[in-house]
């Protein structure tokens, strides 16, 4: 296992160990369990070289976040004979290998990604990294930086090292925490790729109409945690109206943050990885002189360092709740969709943190695969449902119909406040539901007006929380 040494000659140390990506392949051995990051930084052509000679392999197994290059192997069923995948968080290309029953789901969230990481024994790495400076330190890129702290660890007895000096863009922070020096490779592979970025979504009617109940609660001096879709662009796209500035505290980092950063309505950014970003936008990182940094996942998906966020405003989204609150946000039924990601360490944190809001948002109906218009709020989450979010942890829920604040309320307030913001069709199915449980009676709706959608009134923050000292990671 090569170790960092920063005294010897790095440009030897590159040149004695520069191998093909055919050379590196014969390392790979039964029984390594190799992390292969996410997205850009996973080196797909390693992965093309050992499905095509998939024979001489068996009982590797490879752990990863998100896959955006569509690979033959990941469609083949058979090279279960040989390969086994374990993804913690799921988009397109990886929801239809897991169909193919190829890809793992991994039952973890991004609060707890390396101890999952290490749960299956991860040996080895294999990344895309830029390529080394004048001190041969290789910066990770904007993509890597969220896990640099897994190539260091001593867990990790075999490093791949591929230099890719036109589809990684260096992320802005100092080389210890964005870096690995090239002496801490076992195996130097040249591999320049295409630079692959995540088209902008364009927010629909009802991301703008659940976003304009969220906007009365934020204010002059919050953090603002959105995730990647048209929710958190309409949210970015409102705070240009607000009165004060903002900061970003967020998993997601997206291109609709330059022009907020540039006119000085978002004074800082702290973002564990891009989302939703161009070119231009890893472009832009990677020589801003603003307040903008891209943070490891320990500092920045935590709910111990998300209560360190004083005024964090957390907007989150999920596919389906309960009248008590109960949230379904990683796969549809037992239809794995996305996964648990980062939402849990925003979600329980900001309910921690000193003025934390968090917010929980779906859309009110869907349509099934037989035509029907089905609700999202439901009387109870039919069998077979993956709980993401507990009851207790939810304070806001909002759909396109309304806001219910939920947070620290009894059952019969929680469920009057949810069948408000349901699609107003359902609103009576739903009473009549939940009538025939034990939790509620006819008598609490006395007086209630299910078809009216005035908001609460806006909360007034948390300001009883102590100012915690856990120094857990505010990624100053």
């Amino acid at each position: 296992m090569a170790k960092r040494d920063l005294s010897a000659d790095w440009k030897q140390h590159y040149k004695d160990h520069l191998v093909t990506i055919e050379e590196a392949a014969k390392h790979v051995e039964s029984g390594d369990v190799i992390y292969l990051g996410q997205a850009t930084m996973i080196p797909y052509a390693l992965l093309d070289h050992l499905y095509q000679h998939k024979e001489e392999y068996h009982d590797v197994t490879f752990w990863f976040n998100v896959m955006n290059v569509p690979i033959d192997m990941i469609f083949d069923h058979d090279i279960k004979e040989h390969f086994r995948f374990l993804n913690i968080f799921n988009l397109p290309i990886d929801r239809m290998a897991i169909d193919e029953h190829t890809i793992e789901v991994l039952g973890a969230g991004y609060d707890t990604y390396e101890s999952s990481m290490w749960e299956y024994g991860v040996n080895s790495s294999a990344t895309q990294v830029c390529p080394p400076d004048e001190n041969g330190w290789c910066n990770v890129g904007c993509y890597g930086v969220t896990n640099s702290t897994t190539n260091t660890d001593p867990r990790i007895a075999k490093k791949f090292g591929f230099i890719d000096a036109t589809g990684v863009y260096p992320a802005p922070g100092p080389n210890e925490q964005n870096c690995i020096h090239i002496s801490e490779f076992d195996y130097i592979i040249e591999n320049d790729t295409e630079m692959m970025a995540l088209p902008i979504p364009e927010p629909t009617p009802l991301d703008i109409k659940t976003a304009s109940f969220i906007i009365p609660y934020i204010k002059d001096g919050d953090k603002v945690q959105i995730g990647y879709g048209g929710l958190g662009e309409e949210i970015l796209r409102n705070l240009k109206d607000l009165p004060g500035s903002f900061e970003v505290f967020s998993e997601v980092l997206c291109d609709s943050m330059i022009p907020l950063v540039e006119s000085g309505k978002i004074s800082k950014i702290r973002a564990s990885s891009p989302g939703a970003c161009t070119e231009e936008c890893f472009k832009w990182l990677a020589t801003t002189k603003h307040d903008v940094r891209v943070l490891p996942r320990t500092l920045c998906i935590e709910p111990l360092g998300t209560m360190e966020q004083e005024s964090i405003v957390a907007i989150n989204a999920t596919f389906m709740v309960d009248l008590l609150g109960q949230a379904c946000s990683e796969a549809q039924g037992l239809k794995p969709y996305t996964g648990m990601g980062g939402s849990f360490a925003y979600i329980y944190g900001a309910q921690r943190a000193r003025e934390g809001r968090s917010f929980i948002c779906l859309r009110s109906t869907y349509v099934d695969k037989n035509g029907t218009v089905k609700s999202n709020i439901v009387p109870w989450l039919p069998e077979g449902s993956i709980v993401s979010m507990l009851k207790n942890y939810a304070m806001f829920i909002v759909s396109e119909w309304g806001i219910a604040d939920v947070y620290l309320k009894t059952y019969v307030d929680r469920i009057k406040a949810l069948i408000k913001i349901a699609h107003p069709d359902f609103r009576p199915w739903l009473k009549e539901q939940i009538l025939t449980t034990p939790l509620i009676e006819e008598w609490n709706f006395r007086d209630y007006d299910m078809s009216d959608n005035t908001p609460p009134a806006v909360r007034q923050p948390n300001t009883t929380v102590p100012k915690r000292e856990y120094n857990f990671g505010t990624g100053k």
